[in-house]
């Protein structure tokens, strides 16, 4: 893989990445709602995702992903459906900030679940990847290290990029202090949410 590839592969995934979506929002979302670590975590979940995705179209197994659609389906649905649950829980919280670090803890891999079932209960996703590789890689020259970093690139484009989001929206929950301002990012958060689920099991 030669630089400049590289570096024009880096900058396709850096926008694709940054793009507003599914996946930002929600780790927007809960950055407002939950604070960074849970929103850092969404991200991570993310990343992992559209690890997955990337490996196999660099395996060549877009048609097989295709022939086996209902798993990503039943990600999709599973994701919106967690989506929609959170939204409502939000709905119903009281105006108050949790300050148990053991709770935020325990509810992390249900961020990262969150975050993944996001990113892999979309088959597009693996297609963007299969048609952005051919016109920017030489996929006949690619050696297995190219292919390590390749993954490690989108990766690390995700987390980078999903971070930056849930630092931002980690910071901006101290604002949310009153349980006035709280019941109100509540519903609005929870709206949100309920929309993102709706709008992701509908596409």
């Amino acid at each position: 893989m030669t630089p400049t590839a590289f570096l024009a592969y880096c900058a396709a995934i850096t926008l694709a990445a940054a793009t507003p979506g599914p996946a930002m929002f929600a780790v927007i979302t809960n950055g407002v709602s939950r604070g960074f670590l849970r929103a850092f975590m969404a991200g991570v979940g993310v990343a992992a995702g559209d690890a997955v995705l990337v490996t196999l179209a660099l395996l060549g197994l877009v048609a097989l992903a295709q022939t086996f659609e209902w798993v990503f389906l039943l990600l999709k649905y599973a994701g919106a459906a967690y989506l929609v649950f959170l939204g409502i829980r939000m709905w119903r919280a009281a105006a108050t900030q949790s300050d148990e670090p053991q709770a935020s803890q325990a509810r992390l891999s249900r961020s990262f679940f969150l975050g993944a079932s996001i990113a892999l209960g979309n088959p597009k996703a693996i297609l963007f990847h299969a048609s952005i590789m051919p016109l920017i890689l030489n996929l006949n020259t690619m050696t297995l290290a190219d292919g390590l970093l390749v993954v490690a690139v989108v990766i690390s484009v995700n987390i980078i990029t999903m971070g930056l989001y849930a630092a931002l929206a980690g910071r901006a929950s101290g604002w949310f202090r009153t349980p006035r301002r709280m019941r109100l990012m509540n519903r609005f958060a929870g709206s949100a949410m309920i929309g993102t689920g709706a709008l992701i099991a509908a596409r």
